[in-house]
């Protein structure tokens, strides 16, 4: 087994400019870092992080909990986490909650039971007070991502739901549409709640409110939006356009829509939230409202990094702005553009 005296012998160094080098820390000359890595290459070496971690109090590795890392939102988040935590050494181990408070509770506890450095939770149910304590107890800094921080979060992430929906609720009434149908998410979840306060705030600008929205609670995902409009053609309701509550819900708009031969936008107008990978490549193209997931999981990584380089620092927050994206999904009620 190759060892650190290995290493410095063939690169020429003492041990300790070596560990300087491995753990990334301290004044080591180019020349010499560059002698240290083309040794450890050729040598095959590799760091034992178990000691690593015993000296320095410090496993390396960072938990984080999501609702489903199966989904391609949550996959991209874990991706944005992971891009900030590897420059700082960092391993990353992650598991879902799946919105259900017990198995938010089990997740998290196995983080702690692994010694994690830090914990990034996005979790839509209270947390136990049981598990709470227990994170009180460990000392592990943990930034939260969503509307509420957590009870023991010393670092906070919030996407602006609220001007997205909100703006994507304004392009829709400046184009002149007033039958409007929202599909909605959960109705519990923090996304959504946030998100149905900037449509109201759009429709107040418009002299309108919630009672001239017709809204269709279910779930984000794209069974609920096929089956859901196709309920709304079967009991013949009338509107110009569906502002759907993710992008996965528009996709099944925007199916049932082509299978009852209803055109878009030329008879009904569709706009989504989170401009997800496939919301470009759907027919037609669609608008939506852009949150940079990556971006949000990168950001908290780094108040994470940045609790553990200043424990005595926070509480922390960063606030993620959202985009409306136009495509071709959307377009002015078939009224109005007659009257133009």
């Amino acid at each position: 087994m190759v060892t650190i005296t290995d290493v410095s012998r063939r690169a020429g160094v003492s041990r300790s400019t070596v560990s300087r080098v491995v753990a990334g820390n301290g004044y080591v000359s180019e020349t010499n870092r560059k002698a240290i890595e083309a040794a450890i290459v050729e040598l095959g070496y590799r760091p034992n992080t178990l000691a690593q971690a015993l000296r320095s109090n410090r496993s390396n590795v960072i938990g984080a909990v999501f609702v489903d890392v199966g989904t391609p939102y949550f996959a991209n988040m874990t991706y944005g986490v992971q891009r900030a935590i590897r420059s700082a050494g960092k391993a990353l181990m992650v598991s879902s909650g799946y919105a259900d408070q017990d198995e938010e509770a089990r997740a998290v506890i196995e983080l702690i039971d692994h010694s994690c450095d830090g914990i990034i939770l996005y979790l839509e149910r209270p947390m136990r007070a049981d598990v709470a304590e227990l994170l009180r107890r460990s000392g592990i800094p943990v930034v939260s991502i969503g509307h509420k921080p957590g009870p023991v979060s010393r670092g906070q992430v919030m996407l602006d739901n609220f001007g997205g929906a909100r703006a994507a609720m304004r392009h829709l009434l400046e184009l002149g549409h007033r039958n409007i149908v929202h599909l909605s998410g959960q109705a519990d979840y923090g996304d959504t709640i946030a998100r149905r306060d900037g449509m109201v705030a759009a429709l107040a600008e418009f002299g309108m409110d919630m009672g001239d929205l017709h809204i269709v609670g279910g779930e984000f995902h794209q069974n609920f939006g096929y089956s859901a409009t196709l309920d709304l053609l079967d009991q013949q309701r009338v509107f110009t356009a569906i502002f759907a509550g993710d992008d996965d819900i528009a996709a099944g708009v925007l199916l049932a829509l082509r299978e009852r031969g209803v055109r878009v936008p030329e008879d009904v107008s569709v706009i989504g939230f989170d401009d997800a990978f496939h919301a470009r490549h759907m027919w037609p193209p669609l608008t939506t409202v852009r949150q940079p997931m990556d971006t949000i999981g990168e950001a908290a990584a780094r108040l994470l990094l940045e609790l553990l380089a200043r424990p005595d620092s926070g509480p922390l927050e960063a606030v993620i702005d959202t985009e409306l994206v136009v495509r071709s999904s959307v377009a002015a009620p078939a009224m109005h553009r007659e009257d133009a």
